[in-house]
């Protein structure tokens, strides 16, 4: 218990000290419903009447100009260049059309899921540019709360989107709290099931975060076991000098997505390799406690 409070004031700390201004440290403690959505695609003269497909195929197209233009080998994203690219108005352009399609038409999960993960990796890069940030997505602590597109009649924040779509309306990690109430159209938004792999997939635009991918529903399942793989490799340490097996703090946040932690113990087995593998196993058979990565809210930006 002692540890775990530790834990929680040292990442308060890492919050305060990056908010802009009291104002914006002051909106972060308010619940979501009470605060200002910040619509960024609510533009009435950016709607049109195009076509479902015309409009898969300009979401596609901005997919691949920012690939090309904006991200680098490491999935790290160039702000600077993006805030003055073509790019950057294709992105407020093609945001647009997202108020003329309607989200409850895709049936199956591998189209939703999929939606959904690049939906919410390209309003996280768009938010970061609207509103303006240097550093940190924390300079506004609510960012997760205020930053939204409007889909078709709903509107979803990044937040709505990753527990409110993703997670099945599970309880937000920092709050306990649901975002929809039981009558919530956007409930029908969900896929049938929560796969703990978007984890692995979502980026909420800093370091500490995957790095940024688009996914295909025709080869989700292998996109998101390979950005698992990647994830697992990249940020799962085990530490035989203090007997610990130091983990991305995503598993502690979202640990009932896997199933608490011996499902967690579970995922990492399955997407370890090699010699890490091994040393998981190793770790796991002589009881080895969980511990977690600090998180880095430094802006996920090239250097």
């Amino acid at each position: 218990m002692g540890e775990s409070w530790i834990r929680n004031i040292r990442d308060a700390g890492d919050i305060l000290k990056r908010a802009r201004n009291p104002a914006e440290l002051a909106k972060a403690l308010l619940p979501n419903q009470w605060l200002t959505r910040k619509v960024l695609n609510d533009d009435p003269a950016a709607s049109s009447a195009a076509s479902p497909s015309e409009i898969a195929e300009a979401l596609r197209k901005l997919r691949n100009q920012l690939k090309a233009e904006a991200l680098d080998a490491n999935g790290q994203v160039d702000y600077t260049k993006l805030r003055a690219s073509p790019t950057f108005a294709a992105m407020k352009a093609t945001s647009g059309l997202l108020q003329a399609i309607d989200p409850g038409d895709m049936s199956d999960d591998d189209s939703r899921i999929t939606f959904w993960i690049n939906l919410y990796n390209v309003l996280a890069i768009h938010g970061v540019l609207e509103l303006g940030i240097r550093e940190s997505v924390m300079e506004i602590p609510s960012f997760f709360g205020v930053v939204a597109y409007r889909v078709g009649d709903f509107v979803l924040t990044l937040d709505e989107i990753e527990n409110g779509v993703l997670r099945r309306n599970a309880p937000h990690p920092a709050t306990g709290a649901r975002l929809f109430g039981d009558d919530d159209p956007r409930l029908g938004l969900c896929p049938s099931h929560v796969d703990p792999r978007i984890h692995a997939a979502l980026v909420c635009a800093s370091t500490s975060c995957p790095p940024v991918a688009f996914y295909e529903a025709s080869n989700l399942d292998e996109q998101l076991d390979l950005a698992s793989l990647n994830y697992v490799a990249a940020d799962v340490e085990v530490d035989d000098a203090l007997r610990v097996v130091r983990l991305p703090i995503t598993f502690r946040y979202y640990q009932s997505d896997f199933g608490r932690i011996q499902g967690v113990r579970i995922f990492l087995l399955k997407y370890a390799q090699g010699e890490q593998r091994t040393a998981l196993e190793a770790a796991f058979e002589a009881g080895y406690p969980v511990d977690y990565h600090r998180y880095d809210w430094s802006l996920n930006s090239m250097a």
